[in-house]
């Protein structure tokens, strides 16, 4: 299951014009409902913020004692924009944290 998510989410990252919203939707699919996105601009352009907050079975954020999991992913190697051609060497972060936050959100709901 972890390779089919991987390979999935190197499909949706490398279209051109994918968003963190996108990908935050993807996780969502997996069954992470606490995600947020924040698109961040500067001088050289924009990029988006993805955190996803898996609390676990016994993590604090569900009223239990366990440490609760947060991962925040910079999804800036997603596309080299404005030439938006895809996946770019600078991706490799966004396809760790993407499969960390819907892989760990799987691993809680079984």
């Amino acid at each position: 299951m972890t390779l089919k998510i991987v390979m999935e989410l190197m499909d949706l990252l490398d279209d051109g014009s994918v968003t963190g919203q996108d990908a935050a939707d993807y996780v969502a699919l997996a069954g992470c409902a606490d995600r947020r996105v924040t698109p961040v601009t500067g001088p050289k352009g924009r990029t988006d913020f993805v955190h996803f907050l898996i609390p676990g079975k016994d993590g604090r954020a569900s009223g239990g004692t366990a440490p609760t999991l947060g991962v925040v992913g910079r999804l800036g190697g997603i596309g080299a924009r404005p030439a938006r051609i895809g996946f770019t060497s600078d991706g490799d972060g966004a396809l760790a944290a993407l499969p960390a936050g819907a892989i760990s959100s799987r691993a809680t709901l079984s």
